[in-house]
């Protein structure tokens, strides 16, 4: 399912495209797919750890998506047991993305 056929809200925080600074501790969270890159050596953990977001709101959606179409990807996504939020299942296109994004 595409990002524009989601019927989620918007709750005005991220759940799992959750940012830290750079020399911060965010390795367990990122592990645990709670944490998306912002610098090189996070991207370069990133896609070493073989990391996928945990479950995605629309704000979170809207990230991932943004970093995507940036580079021509677009997101895939299905729905929890709850409906409430959403796991991205291409996730080897984000990390496309994220390499193309960092030039790793």
């Amino acid at each position: 399912m595409k990002a524009t056929e989601l019927k989620l809200e918007i709750d005005s925080f991220t759940m799992s495209a959750n940012t830290r600074a750079p020399r911060s501790h965010y390795k367990m969270l990122m592990r645990i797919g709670r944490v998306f890159p912002t610098t090189k050596a996070q991207a370069i953990y990133f896609i070493q750890q073989g990391v996928c977001l945990d479950v995605l709101n629309m704000d979170d959606v809207n990230i991932v998506e943004k970093r995507l179409n940036k580079y021509g990807f677009e997101g895939s996504y299905r729905y929890t047991k709850s409906n409430r939020w959403v796991r991205l299942e291409n996730s080897f296109d984000l990390d496309k993305a994220i390499k193309l994004h960092f030039e790793i």
